[in-house]
C-alpha cells in the first residue's frame, strides 16, 4: 500500500477553515488526494489562511455531488464515526484499520471517509462503508474537530506504511463490486419470499456488518453469488 492511494473524503464539510486545516494536515504526513462531496465554498481567504502552503490540495480536489460517486472506484472505505448507531458494526481503532490495510496491493485505493462537523456521517452514507473507525478519547465533550481527526488517521496511516515490508500482498474487490453482492441477496431473498424478522433493508443492513469485517477479493464476492444463486435457485432457470 502506497499513500498515493489514501483518498481523504469529506462529506459536505461547512467550514472552509475546516478543508483548508484538512489539506494542511494531509501535506503535513505526506498525503495529496482529497475529494469533496458537496462542499462549501473552498477558494476563499479563510481557507487559504489556515491551509498555509497546501492551497494545492484544495485546487487539485475532486468534487463529488454524492458519497456514492466518490466512492465508485474505491476498494476499501473507512468511515469515521462518534455516534453509537441502532446497528452496531465493528469499529476499527485508526492503528488496526492501518495494520489491515498497510500490506495491500499497491493499485488498491482506500478512501477515509469524514462527515459532517455538525453531524457526521447519515446510516446511509456508513452503510456504503465496509468498514467503521472511531478514535478512542476520553471524553465526547469537547470532542476533535475535522482537521483534528484526519490528522491523526493520516499520522498513523504514514507511521505503519513507512513500516510496511510488502508481505502477503493482495488486491481487494472494488466498491462496485462489493455492492452488487448486496444488491443480488435482496434480489434472491425477495425471489423467494423470505420475509424478515424487521425489514428488508435491516436485513441487508446486517449482512453489511457480517461482511464489512472482511477486505474480500474478488473470488471471495464470486462465491457470494454462486451460493446466492443457488440457494435462490436462479441457476435453474432456463
Amino acid at each position: 500500500m502506497i499513500q498515493e492511494n489514501i483518498y481523504i473524503i469529506l462529506t459536505e464539510p461547512e467550514s472552509p477553515g475546516n478543508v483548508g486545516s484538512v489539506a494542511r494536515a494531509m501535506k503535513t504526513t505526506g498525503f495529496a488526494n482529497l475529494r469533496l462531496v458537496n462542499p462549501c465554498a473552498t477558494d476563499v481567504a479563510e481557507t487559504r489562511m489556515m491551509a498555509h502552503r497546501s492551497m494545492d490540495i484544495v485546487h487539485n480536489a475532486v468534487h463529488f455531488s454524492s458519497l456514492e460517486n466518490a466512492l465508485k472506484d474505491i476498494h476499501i472505505s473507512i468511515g469515521t464515526t462518534m455516534r453509537k448507531r441502532q446497528i452496531k458494526f465493528p469499529q476499527f481503532s485508526p492503528e488496526e484499520l492501518a495494520l489491515k490495510i498497510k500490506d495491500l496491493d499497491d493499485d488498491t485505493k482506500v478512501a477515509l471517509v469524514f462527515g459532517r462537523e455538525r453531524n457526521g456521517l447519515h446510516n446511509e452514507e456508513l452503510n456504503l462503508c465496509q468498514f467503521q473507525s472511531t478514535i478512542p478519547i476520553v471524553t465526547q465533550n469537547p470532542a476533535l474537530n475535522l482537521a483534528q481527526s484526519v490528522m491523526i488517521y493520516t499520522y498513523i496511516f504514514m507511521r505503519e506504511m513507512e513500516s510496511s515490508q510488502n508481505v502477503n500482498v493482495y488486491k481487494p474487490a472494488g466498491q462496485e463490486a462489493i455492492e452488487s453482492v448486496y444488491t443480488h441477496l435482496e434480489q434472491a431473498l425477495r425471489r423467494v419470499n423470505f420475509i424478515p424478522r424487521d425489514d428488508m433493508q435491516t436485513f441487508i443492513t446486517r449482512f453489511r456488518r457480517f461482511l464489512g469485517r472482511t477486505i474480500p477479493e474478488v473470488r471471495d464476492l464470486q462465491m457470494l453469488h454462486k451460493i446466492i444463486q443457488v440457494l435462490s435457485g436462479e441457476d435453474k432457470n432456463p
